[in-house]
């Protein structure tokens, strides 16, 4: 008998094409924050790993394909580490200075400015901060080794929860004395809760509320569908130790430990334009108080900027001019920054 051919459904044909598309880019980074790695229901379809990426595309993680993609790599590498139902893409954006948005991207800004090799990288935002922390270790472990040049300064750049990965990762690198450490000279953390988002909290307790009701109990489920990702966010936790039960959230164990000599940047933002308006207090950027974004309990320069929303730290001209000038490029330098406003903590 001849055999018929098994047509395979439109989804295997074209479903990795379709998820390499903007809009597809933005369906992973939703699903993956929202439900973890319980997100990928096609075996390998949504991201599994933290990845470098170029274009939308996954770069292996060795000297030959390194080199490929990056033909004028730096000795000065810029990570950036997007947010909460993100993925890399979220640093990208139309060029329209009219709406101070120059350029297209902070990376080759930074590229052109500081100078230095932008590397953007794709997580799962759903996982555990932590696990999250212990990828980032081993991939810039990797990269590093593998980096077509000597590496001499790396600075990492997170917005929102990739700032609590970051500091996660250097916890956890910190304390295996990691190679990449020692090169690592600044972090600077965008929007990050680190103590907490109000907006996750808000929606454990209306869940809690919701539950109690038999009209409203089917919502309730589904806002209890939250990942360990947001969870973690809820709180600013950034150890394995705070959410597994193996210590407290005070214990020693859980103090962050960093590497000698780094130095870092909280910026912060509110939709109202006066720092510390009941306004700015109570709205915050929309997703995360200013309280927590330039947390003064941690030793890190601190900027406040006002009229600015919290995806708005991924784009506005006024956010990049402040890094840019913490960092020392050519357009400022650090005593700039302090003029306009940065505060160290007393």
């Amino acid at each position: 008998m001849p055999t018929t051919a098994v047509r395979r459904p439109v989804w295997h044909r074209t479903g990795h094409r379709l998820l390499r598309s903007v809009a597809g880019t933005r369906v992973v980074g939703i699903a993956t924050g929202l439900f973890g790695e319980n997100a990928d229901l096609r075996r390998g379809v949504l991201p599994a790993a933290m990845t470098v990426r170029v274009d939308g595309r996954r770069i292996a993680v060795d000297r030959a394909s390194l080199a490929a993609a990056y033909p004028a790599a730096s000795s000065r590498i810029v990570v950036l580490l997007h947010g909460l139902l993100d993925t890399e893409r979220a640093w990208y954006h139309r060029d329209e200075p009219a709406r101070s948005r120059s350029g297209t991207d902070y990376g080759s800004r930074f590229a052109a400015d500081l100078p230095a090799t932008a590397v953007y990288l794709r997580y799962n935002t759903g996982r555990h901060v932590s696990d999250n922390g212990r990828e980032l270790t081993d991939l810039l472990t990797r990269l590093v080794g593998s980096w077509p040049v000597t590496v001499t300064e790396i600075i990492l750049i997170g917005h929102s929860m990739g700032g609590l990965v970051a500091r996660s990762a250097l916890h956890q690198a910190t304390a295996e004395s990691a190679p990449w450490t020692s090169p690592t000279t600044r972090l600077v953390c965008l929007g990050t809760p680190h103590t907490g988002a109000p907006l996750e909290r808000w929606v454990v307790r209306t869940a809690a509320v919701l539950d109690g009701l038999v009209v409203t109990a089917p919502l309730a489920r589904v806002l209890g569908l939250r990942s360990d990702g947001i969870k973690d966010l809820a709180q600013g936790r950034l150890h394995r130790a705070q959410w597994s039960g193996q210590a407290a959230a005070a214990d020693a164990s859980t103090a962050t430990r960093l590497p000698a000599g780094l130095r870092q940047y909280f910026v912060a933002s509110t939709l109202a334009r006066t720092e510390g308006s009941l306004w700015g207090r109570l709205l915050g950027d929309l997703m995360v108080a200013s309280s927590s974004a330039g947390d003064h309990t941690q030793t890190a320069d601190l900027r406040w900027l006002g009229g600015l929303n919290h995806f708005a730290l991924l784009r506005h001209d006024a956010v990049y001019d402040a890094v840019l000038a913490w960092l020392g490029g050519p357009d400022g330098d650090e005593r700039a920054v302090r003029h306009a406003g940065t505060r160290r903590p007393g």
